[in-house]
Protein backbone atom coordinates (compact mmCIF):
# COMPACT_ATOMS: atom_id res chain seq x y z
CA UNK A 1 0.00 0.00 0.00
CA UNK A 2 1.23 3.49 -0.90
CA UNK A 3 0.00 5.80 1.86
CA UNK A 4 0.03 9.60 1.72
CA UNK A 5 -0.52 10.08 5.42
CA UNK A 6 0.20 8.67 8.85
CA UNK A 7 -1.33 6.02 11.04
CA UNK A 8 -2.55 7.53 14.30
CA UNK A 9 -1.30 5.32 17.15
CA UNK A 10 -4.23 3.96 19.18
CA UNK A 11 -2.36 4.96 22.33
CA UNK A 12 -2.66 8.63 21.31
CA UNK A 13 -6.47 8.53 21.15
CA UNK A 14 -8.04 9.64 24.46
CA UNK A 15 -11.45 10.77 25.70
CA UNK A 16 -11.75 14.54 25.55
CA UNK A 17 -11.98 16.09 29.03
CA UNK A 18 -11.52 19.75 28.14
CA UNK A 19 -14.71 21.50 29.27
CA UNK A 20 -13.93 24.57 27.16
CA UNK A 21 -14.11 22.33 24.10
CA UNK A 22 -16.97 20.09 25.18
CA UNK A 23 -19.06 23.06 26.24
CA UNK A 24 -19.19 24.34 22.67
CA UNK A 25 -20.75 21.13 21.32
CA UNK A 26 -24.46 21.76 20.89
CA UNK A 27 -25.61 18.15 21.33
CA UNK A 28 -24.82 17.47 25.00
CA UNK A 29 -25.53 13.75 24.64
CA UNK A 30 -22.42 13.13 22.52
CA UNK A 31 -19.96 15.01 24.73
CA UNK A 32 -18.88 11.93 26.75
CA UNK A 33 -18.04 10.11 23.46
CA UNK A 34 -15.76 12.77 21.97
CA UNK A 35 -12.21 11.55 21.37
CA UNK A 36 -9.11 13.72 21.23
CA UNK A 37 -5.69 13.40 19.62
CA UNK A 38 -2.79 15.75 20.34
CA UNK A 39 -1.32 15.93 16.84
CA UNK A 40 1.80 17.69 18.07
CA UNK A 41 2.56 14.72 20.28
CA UNK A 42 2.62 12.38 17.27
CA UNK A 43 4.93 14.55 15.21
CA UNK A 44 2.58 16.93 13.40
CA UNK A 45 4.13 20.39 13.68
CA UNK A 46 2.10 22.30 11.08
CA UNK A 47 -1.29 22.10 9.38
CA UNK A 48 -2.10 23.99 6.19
CA UNK A 49 -5.09 26.34 6.20
CA UNK A 50 -8.31 25.20 4.56
CA UNK A 51 -8.65 26.42 0.97
CA UNK A 52 -11.77 27.12 -1.14
CA UNK A 53 -13.01 24.39 -3.45
CA UNK A 54 -15.65 23.97 -6.11
CA UNK A 55 -16.87 25.56 -9.33
CA UNK A 56 -14.41 27.71 -11.23
CA UNK A 57 -11.47 26.63 -9.11
CA UNK A 58 -8.77 24.21 -10.25
CA UNK A 59 -8.61 20.92 -8.34
CA UNK A 60 -6.25 21.33 -5.42
CA UNK A 61 -5.08 19.38 -2.41
CA UNK A 62 -7.53 18.76 0.39
CA UNK A 63 -6.67 19.96 3.88
CA UNK A 64 -5.49 17.28 6.27
CA UNK A 65 -8.40 14.86 6.75
CA UNK A 66 -9.23 12.14 9.27
CA UNK A 67 -9.84 8.63 7.97
CA UNK A 68 -11.37 5.80 9.98
CA UNK A 69 -10.46 2.33 8.74
CA UNK A 70 -9.16 4.01 5.57
CA UNK A 71 -12.48 5.74 4.81
CA UNK A 72 -12.79 9.51 4.95
CA UNK A 73 -14.43 10.97 8.00
CA UNK A 74 -16.88 13.85 7.78
CA UNK A 75 -15.74 17.36 8.61
CA UNK A 76 -18.21 18.41 11.33
CA UNK A 77 -21.14 20.09 9.60
CA UNK A 78 -24.76 21.20 9.78
CA UNK A 79 -27.15 19.92 8.70
CA UNK A 80 -25.79 16.39 8.98
CA UNK A 81 -27.32 15.45 5.64
CA UNK A 82 -28.58 17.50 2.77
CA UNK A 83 -28.77 21.27 2.82
CA UNK A 84 -30.30 24.21 4.60
CA UNK A 85 -31.78 27.09 2.63
CA UNK A 86 -30.58 30.68 2.48
CA UNK A 87 -33.06 33.11 3.99
CA UNK A 88 -33.34 36.80 3.28
CA UNK A 89 -30.35 38.15 1.34
CA UNK A 90 -29.21 41.62 2.42
CA UNK A 91 -26.23 41.74 0.04
CA UNK A 92 -25.85 39.16 -2.77
CA UNK A 93 -22.26 40.14 -3.53
CA UNK A 94 -20.78 40.55 -6.98
CA UNK A 95 -22.49 38.67 -9.78
CA UNK A 96 -21.38 37.35 -13.14
CA UNK A 97 -21.45 40.77 -14.80
CA UNK A 98 -19.63 42.84 -12.18
CA UNK A 99 -16.77 40.66 -11.05
CA UNK A 100 -14.32 43.40 -12.02
CA UNK A 101 -15.84 45.88 -9.55
CA UNK A 102 -14.86 46.25 -5.88
CA UNK A 103 -15.74 43.08 -4.01
CA UNK A 104 -18.95 43.12 -1.99
CA UNK A 105 -19.22 40.52 0.76
CA UNK A 106 -22.47 38.52 0.63
CA UNK A 107 -24.71 38.90 3.69
CA UNK A 108 -27.77 36.74 4.35
CA UNK A 109 -29.85 35.01 7.01
CA UNK A 110 -28.67 31.45 7.66
CA UNK A 111 -31.36 30.57 10.20
CA UNK A 112 -31.65 30.21 13.97
CA UNK A 113 -29.01 27.47 14.08
CA UNK A 114 -26.36 29.94 12.95
CA UNK A 115 -26.82 31.89 16.17
CA UNK A 116 -24.89 29.08 17.90
CA UNK A 117 -21.78 29.54 15.73
CA UNK A 118 -20.60 32.95 16.85
CA UNK A 119 -17.47 31.52 18.54
CA UNK A 120 -16.30 29.66 15.42
CA UNK A 121 -12.95 30.96 14.16
CA UNK A 122 -12.68 29.08 10.86
CA UNK A 123 -16.26 28.51 9.70
CA UNK A 124 -16.95 27.67 6.06
CA UNK A 125 -20.19 27.45 4.11
CA UNK A 126 -20.48 25.20 1.07
CA UNK A 127 -23.37 25.71 -1.29
CA UNK A 128 -24.97 26.09 -4.68
CA UNK A 129 -25.28 29.82 -4.19
CA UNK A 130 -27.18 30.74 -7.35
CA UNK A 131 -27.32 27.71 -9.69
CA UNK A 132 -27.40 24.01 -8.93
CA UNK A 133 -24.43 23.38 -11.23
CA UNK A 134 -22.03 25.81 -9.52
CA UNK A 135 -20.86 24.81 -6.04
CA UNK A 136 -18.28 26.59 -3.91
CA UNK A 137 -16.99 26.63 -0.35
CA UNK A 138 -16.51 30.14 1.07
CA UNK A 139 -15.20 31.20 4.52
CA UNK A 140 -17.37 33.19 6.91
CA UNK A 141 -16.08 36.42 8.44
CA UNK A 142 -18.94 37.16 10.82
CA UNK A 143 -21.95 35.50 12.43
CA UNK A 144 -24.54 37.67 14.17
CA UNK A 145 -25.52 35.70 17.28
CA UNK A 146 -28.78 37.65 17.59
CA UNK A 147 -30.15 37.38 14.05
CA UNK A 148 -28.30 34.37 12.56
CA UNK A 149 -27.07 36.57 9.73
CA UNK A 150 -23.72 35.55 8.23
CA UNK A 151 -21.20 37.47 6.15
CA UNK A 152 -19.07 35.62 3.61
CA UNK A 153 -15.46 36.61 3.05
CA UNK A 154 -15.66 36.65 -0.76
CA UNK A 155 -18.48 36.77 -3.34
CA UNK A 156 -19.55 33.80 -5.39
CA UNK A 157 -19.13 34.25 -9.14
CA UNK A 158 -22.91 34.29 -9.71
CA UNK A 159 -23.89 36.03 -6.49
CA UNK A 160 -26.02 34.63 -3.67
CA UNK A 161 -29.76 34.01 -4.02
CA UNK A 162 -32.43 33.46 -1.38
CA UNK A 163 -33.57 29.85 -1.18
CA UNK A 164 -30.27 28.42 -2.43
CA UNK A 165 -28.94 25.32 -0.65
CA UNK A 166 -25.90 25.38 1.64
CA UNK A 167 -24.35 23.61 4.59
CA UNK A 168 -21.93 24.81 7.27
CA UNK A 169 -18.72 22.89 7.96
CA UNK A 170 -15.58 22.92 10.11
CA UNK A 171 -17.63 23.52 13.25
CA UNK A 172 -16.82 21.83 16.54
CA UNK A 173 -20.28 22.98 17.64
CA UNK A 174 -21.79 20.49 15.18
CA UNK A 175 -19.63 17.48 16.10
CA UNK A 176 -22.56 15.15 16.78
CA UNK A 177 -22.63 12.01 14.64
CA UNK A 178 -20.42 8.97 14.00
CA UNK A 179 -17.30 9.58 11.86
CA UNK A 180 -17.47 13.37 12.20
CA UNK A 181 -14.33 15.23 13.17
CA UNK A 182 -12.95 18.71 13.79
CA UNK A 183 -9.31 19.84 13.74
CA UNK A 184 -8.17 22.87 15.69
CA UNK A 185 -5.51 23.80 13.20
CA UNK A 186 -3.72 26.27 15.45
CA UNK A 187 -3.71 24.17 18.61
CA UNK A 188 -2.94 21.00 16.60
CA UNK A 189 -5.78 19.07 18.23
CA UNK A 190 -8.09 16.56 16.56
CA UNK A 191 -11.55 15.85 17.97
CA UNK A 192 -13.84 13.19 16.59
CA UNK A 193 -16.66 10.74 17.16
CA UNK A 194 -15.88 7.15 16.26
CA UNK A 195 -17.97 5.12 13.90
CA UNK A 196 -21.19 3.65 15.28
CA UNK A 197 -20.75 1.94 18.66
CA UNK A 198 -21.33 -1.55 17.29
CA UNK A 199 -18.63 -1.12 14.63
CA UNK A 200 -15.92 1.21 16.02
CA UNK A 201 -12.91 1.82 13.85
CA UNK A 202 -9.88 -0.39 14.41
CA UNK A 203 -7.50 2.17 12.91
CA UNK A 204 -7.26 5.90 12.27
CA UNK A 205 -5.28 7.78 9.63
CA UNK A 206 -4.50 11.42 8.92
CA UNK A 207 -3.74 12.50 5.35
CA UNK A 208 -0.63 14.70 5.13
CA UNK A 209 0.94 14.58 1.64
CA UNK A 210 -0.19 17.25 -0.82
CA UNK A 211 2.14 16.22 -3.68
CA UNK A 212 1.36 13.22 -5.95
CA UNK A 213 2.14 9.83 -4.47
CA UNK A 214 3.91 8.88 -7.71
CA UNK A 215 5.34 11.26 -10.33
CA UNK A 216 6.70 9.99 -13.63
CA UNK A 217 8.14 12.38 -16.23
CA UNK A 218 9.77 11.86 -19.64
CA UNK A 219 9.84 8.10 -19.13
CA UNK A 220 8.84 5.13 -21.27
CA UNK A 221 7.82 1.49 -21.03
CA UNK A 222 6.93 1.39 -17.34
CA UNK A 223 4.11 -0.68 -15.85
CA UNK A 224 2.92 -0.25 -12.26
CA UNK A 225 0.82 -3.26 -11.37
CA UNK A 226 -1.29 -4.39 -8.44
CA UNK A 227 -0.61 -1.57 -5.95
CA UNK A 228 -3.06 0.20 -3.66
CA UNK A 229 -2.91 4.00 -3.33
CA UNK A 230 -4.83 5.74 -0.56
CA UNK A 231 -5.04 8.36 2.20
CA UNK A 232 -3.48 11.40 0.58
CA UNK A 233 -4.35 15.08 0.33
CA UNK A 234 -3.43 15.40 -3.34
CA UNK A 235 -3.40 13.32 -6.52
CA UNK A 236 -2.22 9.74 -6.55
CA UNK A 237 -0.22 9.87 -9.80
CA UNK A 238 1.24 12.31 -12.30
CA UNK A 239 2.40 11.35 -15.81
CA UNK A 240 4.26 14.02 -17.79
CA UNK A 241 5.30 13.40 -21.42
CA UNK A 242 5.43 9.63 -20.96
CA UNK A 243 5.50 6.90 -23.57
CA UNK A 244 3.74 3.62 -22.81
CA UNK A 245 3.53 4.14 -19.06
CA UNK A 246 0.56 2.44 -17.46
CA UNK A 247 -1.01 1.51 -14.16
CA UNK A 248 -2.66 -1.92 -14.28
CA UNK A 249 -4.81 -3.66 -11.69
CA UNK A 250 -4.29 -0.92 -9.09
CA UNK A 251 -6.72 0.44 -6.52
CA UNK A 252 -7.08 4.17 -5.82
CA UNK A 253 -9.26 5.08 -2.87
CA UNK A 254 -9.79 7.66 -0.12
CA UNK A 255 -7.85 10.40 -1.85
CA UNK A 256 -8.27 14.13 -1.29
CA UNK A 257 -7.46 14.98 -4.90
CA UNK A 258 -7.62 12.99 -8.13
CA UNK A 259 -6.40 9.61 -9.31
CA UNK A 260 -4.03 10.71 -12.06
CA UNK A 261 -3.04 13.61 -14.26
CA UNK A 262 -1.84 12.31 -17.62
CA UNK A 263 -0.31 15.27 -19.42
CA UNK A 264 1.09 14.72 -22.91
CA UNK A 265 3.02 11.74 -24.16
CA UNK A 266 1.55 8.73 -25.93
CA UNK A 267 -0.05 5.35 -25.18
CA UNK A 268 -0.10 5.90 -21.44
CA UNK A 269 -2.95 5.44 -19.02
CA UNK A 270 -4.87 3.29 -16.58
CA UNK A 271 -6.14 -0.22 -17.24
CA UNK A 272 -8.23 -2.52 -15.05
CA UNK A 273 -8.09 -0.25 -11.99
CA UNK A 274 -10.61 0.34 -9.23
CA UNK A 275 -11.26 3.95 -8.17
CA UNK A 276 -13.48 5.08 -5.28
CA UNK A 277 -13.95 7.93 -2.80
CA UNK A 278 -11.78 10.56 -4.44
CA UNK A 279 -12.15 14.22 -3.55
CA UNK A 280 -11.64 16.09 -6.80
CA UNK A 281 -12.46 13.68 -9.62
CA UNK A 282 -10.72 10.81 -11.35
CA UNK A 283 -8.33 11.11 -14.27
CA UNK A 284 -7.27 14.18 -16.24
CA UNK A 285 -6.46 12.62 -19.62
CA UNK A 286 -4.69 14.67 -22.27
CA UNK A 287 -2.22 14.15 -25.07
CA UNK A 288 -1.88 14.79 -28.77
CA UNK A 289 -1.29 17.98 -30.75
CA UNK A 290 -4.27 20.10 -31.78
CA UNK A 291 -2.20 22.03 -34.30
CA UNK A 292 -1.42 18.91 -36.32
CA UNK A 293 -4.28 16.75 -35.02
CA UNK A 294 -1.77 14.02 -34.22
CA UNK A 295 -3.27 11.68 -31.58
CA UNK A 296 -2.02 11.10 -28.08
CA UNK A 297 -3.48 7.57 -27.86
CA UNK A 298 -3.59 7.86 -24.06
CA UNK A 299 -6.32 5.85 -22.41
CA UNK A 300 -8.46 4.85 -19.48
CA UNK A 301 -9.70 1.31 -20.05
CA UNK A 302 -11.61 -1.32 -18.12
CA UNK A 303 -11.74 0.70 -14.86
CA UNK A 304 -14.44 1.13 -12.23
CA UNK A 305 -15.12 4.65 -10.85
CA UNK A 306 -17.48 5.42 -7.97
CA UNK A 307 -17.92 8.35 -5.56
CA UNK A 308 -15.33 10.39 -7.44
CA UNK A 309 -16.67 13.85 -6.45
CA UNK A 310 -16.47 13.52 -2.68
CA UNK A 311 -15.30 17.09 -1.93
CA UNK A 312 -16.20 19.21 -4.96
CA UNK A 313 -19.47 18.12 -6.50
CA UNK A 314 -19.49 19.74 -9.94
CA UNK A 315 -17.06 19.54 -12.85
CA UNK A 316 -14.93 16.85 -11.22
CA UNK A 317 -15.71 13.94 -13.55
CA UNK A 318 -14.34 10.41 -13.50
CA UNK A 319 -12.41 11.35 -16.64
CA UNK A 320 -11.74 14.80 -18.11
CA UNK A 321 -10.42 14.41 -21.67
CA UNK A 322 -8.49 16.98 -23.66
CA UNK A 323 -6.02 17.08 -26.52
CA UNK A 324 -6.44 14.81 -29.55
CA UNK A 325 -7.15 11.16 -30.09
CA UNK A 326 -7.48 9.74 -26.58
CA UNK A 327 -9.78 6.94 -25.48
CA UNK A 328 -12.05 5.92 -22.60
CA UNK A 329 -13.49 2.45 -22.98
CA UNK A 330 -15.07 -0.46 -21.09
CA UNK A 331 -15.30 1.50 -17.82
CA UNK A 332 -18.06 1.72 -15.22
CA UNK A 333 -18.77 5.19 -13.80
CA UNK A 334 -21.42 5.44 -11.14
CA UNK A 335 -22.72 6.98 -7.92
CA UNK A 336 -21.67 10.59 -8.26
CA UNK A 337 -23.40 13.98 -8.00
CA UNK A 338 -22.39 15.39 -11.40
CA UNK A 339 -20.90 14.42 -14.77
CA UNK A 340 -18.99 11.20 -15.42
CA UNK A 341 -17.02 12.38 -18.46
CA UNK A 342 -16.26 15.92 -19.62
CA UNK A 343 -14.27 16.37 -22.81
CA UNK A 344 -12.79 18.96 -25.14
CA UNK A 345 -10.34 18.77 -27.99
CA UNK A 346 -10.60 16.45 -30.97
CA UNK A 347 -11.10 12.92 -32.21
CA UNK A 348 -11.50 11.12 -28.92
CA UNK A 349 -13.31 7.80 -28.57
CA UNK A 350 -15.72 7.11 -25.69
CA UNK A 351 -17.08 3.60 -26.12
CA UNK A 352 -18.47 0.53 -24.37
CA UNK A 353 -18.78 2.25 -21.00
CA UNK A 354 -21.55 1.89 -18.43
CA UNK A 355 -22.92 4.94 -16.62
CA UNK A 356 -25.43 4.83 -13.78
CA UNK A 357 -26.59 6.90 -10.81
CA UNK A 358 -24.57 9.94 -11.88
CA UNK A 359 -25.70 13.60 -11.96
CA UNK A 360 -27.59 12.53 -8.85
CA UNK A 361 -27.48 15.82 -6.92
CA UNK A 362 -26.86 18.64 -9.37
CA UNK A 363 -28.95 20.18 -12.13
CA UNK A 364 -28.33 21.12 -15.78
CA UNK A 365 -25.50 18.68 -16.42
CA UNK A 366 -24.79 15.75 -18.70
CA UNK A 367 -23.45 12.33 -17.85
CA UNK A 368 -21.10 12.84 -20.82
CA UNK A 369 -20.62 16.54 -21.46
CA UNK A 370 -18.93 19.07 -23.75
CA UNK A 371 -19.67 22.51 -25.17
CA UNK A 372 -18.83 26.04 -26.23
CA UNK A 373 -16.26 25.26 -28.93
CA UNK A 374 -16.94 24.89 -32.66
CA UNK A 375 -13.42 23.50 -33.15
CA UNK A 376 -13.66 20.66 -30.60
CA UNK A 377 -14.81 18.12 -33.20
CA UNK A 378 -14.43 14.54 -34.23
CA UNK A 379 -15.17 12.78 -30.94
CA UNK A 380 -17.15 9.54 -31.24
CA UNK A 381 -19.42 8.44 -28.38
CA UNK A 382 -20.56 4.92 -29.25
CA UNK A 383 -22.03 1.74 -27.81
CA UNK A 384 -22.25 3.02 -24.24
CA UNK A 385 -24.90 1.93 -21.77
CA UNK A 386 -26.56 4.72 -19.73
CA UNK A 387 -29.17 3.78 -17.16
CA UNK A 388 -30.83 5.27 -14.09
CA UNK A 389 -29.27 8.72 -14.40
CA UNK A 390 -32.18 10.84 -13.21
CA UNK A 391 -30.74 13.85 -11.38
CA UNK A 392 -32.97 16.72 -10.32
CA UNK A 393 -34.94 16.63 -13.58
CA UNK A 394 -33.50 20.00 -14.54
CA UNK A 395 -31.94 19.36 -17.94
CA UNK A 396 -29.88 16.23 -17.19
CA UNK A 397 -29.34 14.30 -20.44
CA UNK A 398 -27.16 11.25 -20.84
CA UNK A 399 -25.20 13.05 -23.57
CA UNK A 400 -25.03 16.84 -23.47
CA UNK A 401 -23.52 18.84 -26.34
CA UNK A 402 -23.85 22.23 -24.68
CA UNK A 403 -23.65 25.79 -25.99
CA UNK A 404 -23.04 25.34 -29.73
CA UNK A 405 -20.84 22.26 -29.42
CA UNK A 406 -20.41 20.76 -32.90
CA UNK A 407 -19.10 17.87 -34.91
CA UNK A 408 -19.80 15.07 -32.40
CA UNK A 409 -20.88 11.57 -33.46
CA UNK A 410 -23.20 9.72 -31.06
CA UNK A 411 -23.74 6.19 -32.33
CA UNK A 412 -25.46 3.10 -31.00
CA UNK A 413 -25.82 4.12 -27.36
CA UNK A 414 -28.41 2.44 -25.16
CA UNK A 415 -30.10 4.89 -22.77
CA UNK A 416 -32.59 3.48 -20.26
CA UNK A 417 -34.49 5.19 -17.45
CA UNK A 418 -32.68 8.49 -17.75
CA UNK A 419 -34.17 11.96 -17.45
CA UNK A 420 -33.31 12.94 -21.02
CA UNK A 421 -31.40 11.15 -23.74
CA UNK A 422 -29.64 13.97 -25.62
CA UNK A 423 -29.43 17.73 -25.38
CA UNK A 424 -27.99 19.45 -28.47
CA UNK A 425 -27.48 23.09 -27.52
CA UNK A 426 -27.73 24.78 -30.88
CA UNK A 427 -24.59 23.33 -32.46
CA UNK A 428 -23.71 22.15 -35.95
CA UNK A 429 -22.86 18.91 -37.76
CA UNK A 430 -23.73 16.66 -34.83
CA UNK A 431 -24.77 13.12 -35.76
CA UNK A 432 -27.15 11.02 -33.63
CA UNK A 433 -27.27 7.62 -35.27
CA UNK A 434 -28.94 4.33 -34.21
CA UNK A 435 -29.28 5.15 -30.53
CA UNK A 436 -31.89 3.32 -28.45
CA UNK A 437 -33.81 5.17 -25.75
CA UNK A 438 -36.07 3.30 -23.33
CA UNK A 439 -38.31 4.82 -20.66
CA UNK A 440 -36.75 8.27 -20.73
CA UNK A 441 -38.72 11.41 -19.94
CA UNK A 442 -37.52 12.95 -23.20
CA UNK A 443 -35.37 11.60 -26.02
CA UNK A 444 -34.02 14.77 -27.65
CA UNK A 445 -33.88 18.42 -26.66
CA UNK A 446 -32.61 20.37 -29.69
CA UNK A 447 -32.51 24.15 -29.55
CA UNK A 448 -31.20 27.25 -31.28
CA UNK A 449 -29.77 29.05 -28.26
CA UNK A 450 -27.06 30.80 -30.29
CA UNK A 451 -29.81 32.90 -31.88
CA UNK A 452 -31.20 33.82 -28.47
CA UNK A 453 -29.86 33.98 -24.94
CA UNK A 454 -26.52 32.31 -25.82
CA UNK A 455 -25.64 34.90 -28.47
CA UNK A 456 -23.46 36.55 -25.83
CA UNK A 457 -21.09 33.57 -26.01
CA UNK A 458 -19.96 34.48 -29.54
CA UNK A 459 -16.69 36.14 -28.38
CA UNK A 460 -15.77 32.97 -26.50
CA UNK A 461 -16.65 30.83 -29.50
CA UNK A 462 -14.52 32.97 -31.81
CA UNK A 463 -11.60 32.94 -29.38
CA UNK A 464 -11.71 29.14 -29.20
CA UNK A 465 -11.92 28.88 -32.97
CA UNK A 466 -9.00 31.23 -33.55
CA UNK A 467 -6.88 29.34 -31.03
CA UNK A 468 -6.48 26.48 -33.54
CA UNK A 469 -5.31 26.49 -37.19
CA UNK A 470 -8.75 25.63 -38.52
CA UNK A 471 -7.88 26.90 -42.00
CA UNK A 472 -4.82 24.65 -42.32
CA UNK A 473 -4.76 21.73 -44.73
CA UNK A 474 -4.92 19.04 -42.04
CA UNK A 475 -7.91 20.73 -40.42
CA UNK A 476 -9.64 21.23 -43.78
CA UNK A 477 -9.17 17.54 -44.55
CA UNK A 478 -10.56 16.37 -41.21
CA UNK A 479 -13.37 18.91 -40.87
CA UNK A 480 -14.39 20.21 -44.32
CA UNK A 481 -17.35 22.16 -42.90
CA UNK A 482 -15.28 24.21 -40.49
CA UNK A 483 -13.21 26.53 -42.74
CA UNK A 484 -16.35 28.24 -44.06
CA UNK A 485 -18.13 28.57 -40.71
CA UNK A 486 -17.79 32.36 -40.54
CA UNK A 487 -19.21 32.74 -44.03
CA UNK A 488 -22.54 31.51 -42.66
CA UNK A 489 -24.34 32.46 -39.47
CA UNK A 490 -22.18 30.43 -37.09
CA UNK A 491 -24.54 30.94 -34.15
CA UNK A 492 -27.35 29.10 -35.95
CA UNK A 493 -27.75 25.31 -35.80
CA UNK A 494 -26.94 23.63 -39.11
CA UNK A 495 -26.54 20.19 -40.70
CA UNK A 496 -27.34 18.12 -37.64
CA UNK A 497 -28.48 14.55 -38.35
CA UNK A 498 -30.91 12.42 -36.31
CA UNK A 499 -31.37 9.06 -38.02
CA UNK A 500 -32.23 5.47 -37.26
CA UNK A 501 -32.94 5.98 -33.57
CA UNK A 502 -35.44 3.91 -31.60
CA UNK A 503 -37.58 5.63 -28.96
CA UNK A 504 -39.39 3.22 -26.63
CA UNK A 505 -41.79 5.05 -24.32
CA UNK A 506 -39.55 8.09 -24.64
CA UNK A 507 -41.76 10.54 -26.50
CA UNK A 508 -41.31 11.78 -30.04
CA UNK A 509 -38.15 12.67 -31.92
CA UNK A 510 -39.16 16.30 -32.43
CA UNK A 511 -41.11 16.71 -29.20
CA UNK A 512 -38.78 19.46 -27.97
CA UNK A 513 -37.12 20.99 -31.01
CA UNK A 514 -36.93 24.70 -31.74
CA UNK A 515 -37.93 25.90 -35.21
CA UNK A 516 -34.47 27.07 -36.40
CA UNK A 517 -33.03 23.70 -35.44
CA UNK A 518 -35.85 21.83 -37.15
CA UNK A 519 -35.33 23.87 -40.32
CA UNK A 520 -31.75 22.66 -40.76
CA UNK A 521 -31.80 19.10 -39.39
CA UNK A 522 -31.97 15.81 -41.29
CA UNK A 523 -34.34 13.34 -39.62
CA UNK A 524 -34.84 9.92 -41.15
CA UNK A 525 -35.54 6.33 -40.14
CA UNK A 526 -36.43 7.03 -36.53
CA UNK A 527 -39.03 4.85 -34.80
CA UNK A 528 -41.29 5.81 -31.88
CA UNK A 529 -43.05 3.00 -30.07
CA UNK A 530 -44.42 1.86 -26.72
CA UNK A 531 -43.38 -1.76 -27.30
CA UNK A 532 -40.09 -3.54 -26.59
CA UNK A 533 -40.50 -5.64 -29.70
CA UNK A 534 -38.11 -3.54 -31.78
CA UNK A 535 -35.24 -3.54 -29.27
CA UNK A 536 -33.28 -6.54 -30.53
CA UNK A 537 -33.59 -5.29 -34.09
CA UNK A 538 -32.28 -1.80 -33.34
CA UNK A 539 -29.50 -2.51 -30.89
CA UNK A 540 -26.31 -2.27 -32.96
CA UNK A 541 -24.53 -4.66 -30.59
CA UNK A 542 -26.11 -7.19 -28.19
CA UNK A 543 -27.18 -5.71 -24.88
CA UNK A 544 -24.79 -8.09 -23.07
CA UNK A 545 -21.84 -6.40 -24.78
CA UNK A 546 -22.86 -2.86 -23.95
CA UNK A 547 -20.97 -1.39 -21.04
CA UNK A 548 -18.35 -3.53 -19.38
CA UNK A 549 -16.44 -6.54 -20.50
CA UNK A 550 -16.62 -9.30 -17.93
CA UNK A 551 -14.25 -9.68 -14.96
CA UNK A 552 -13.20 -6.09 -15.28
CA UNK A 553 -11.03 -5.64 -12.19
CA UNK A 554 -7.46 -6.89 -12.47
CA UNK A 555 -8.49 -8.65 -15.64
CA UNK A 556 -5.95 -10.04 -18.06
CA UNK A 557 -6.52 -8.23 -21.33
CA UNK A 558 -5.12 -8.73 -24.80
CA UNK A 559 -2.00 -6.64 -25.56
CA UNK A 560 -3.79 -4.41 -28.05
CA UNK A 561 -6.75 -3.63 -25.78
CA UNK A 562 -5.63 -0.10 -24.92
CA UNK A 563 -4.09 0.88 -28.24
Amino acid sequence: MILGGIEIPPSSVHPCTDDSVLGRIIDESVRPSIKEVDLGAIGITHLDPIQPRGFGRPPGPAPEELFLNYRAGILARWPNKGYAKIGKVTEPGNGENDQDKPKRQPVFEAGDRAKRWSQAKDLWLYGYWAFDWADESIPVTNVNRTTGTVTLKTPHVFGVASGSPFFAENLIEELDRPSEYFIDRKALKLYFLDRAEKTPASSYQLSTLSAPLVSISDASNITVRGLDFCISRGDAASFKNCESVRFEGCTFTSLGGRVAVIDGGHRSGLQSCNIAHTGEGGVSLSGGDRNTLSPGLNFVANCDFSDFERRSQTYRPAVWINGVGNRVSHCAMHDAPHSAIIYGGNNHVIEYNEFYRTIAVTGDGGVVYTGRDWSARGTVIQYNYFHDNIGQKKWEPAIYVDDLGSGIKMIGNLIERCHWGFLIGGGRENILDRNVLVDCDLAFDCDARGLGWAARSKPTMLANLNAVPYQSEIWRTNYPELPNILNEDPMAPARNVIRGNLLVRSGKVDQQMEAPFRKNVTMTGNVETKSDAELSKFLPVPRSKMGLIRDRLRASLPPDFAK
